[in-house]
């Protein structure tokens, strides 16, 4: 159970650090403000971080394009930032693609487009989580995946 216990640990710190974030600026800037002001706060504290990480998507072992993320931090939790008026079922299908495209442990999708910030933690399906070591969920969620607040995507 470490693993679960230090991930859960970066996601809360991660969390803490948007909620800063969004306390200061307000909601309704464009996401590259966002996203500076992340990448300042997750420098203050000292965490490691890859800002805008491309990720090349393969169709049949071709290169068919190239994602970009916000943020990995420490080298499992993948940051997502959004600032519109409210989170779609499609921005988290996308996460879950990326969580799988980078073998990440956990992705964040954050909107500083509220009053309040919005975020959501997104877990992989619990099918690609069989390879890790130590799953991070039980067998009760289902192969599509849900987000940590236990909501299905469908």
């Amino acid at each position: 159970m470490g693993l679960v216990k230090e991930v859960n640990e970066k996601v809360y710190k991660v969390i803490g650090l948007c909620m800063e974030v969004h306390r200061t600026l307000g909601p309704g800037h464009p996401v590259s403000f966002y996203r500076k002001a992340l990448e300042v706060e997750l420098a203050l504290k000292e965490l490691s971080f890859e800002a805008q990480k491309s990720v090349q998507v393969l169709y049949k072992d071709v290169l068919v394009g190239t994602l970009e993320l916000d943020f990995i931090v420490e080298g499992e939790v993948i940051v997502v930032i959004r600032s519109q008026e409210t989170l779609k079922d499609i921005e988290i299908q996308q996460v879950l693609r990326c969580l799988a495209l980078t073998g990440s442990t956990i992705g964040l999708l954050v909107n500083f487009g509220q009053v309040k910030v919005q975020y959501k933690r997104i877990l992989p399906s619990y099918q690609r989580r069989e390879t890790r070591k130590e799953p991070y969920r039980t067998a009760a969620y289902r192969e599509i995946g849900r987000t940590r607040e236990g909501n299905p995507i469908m």
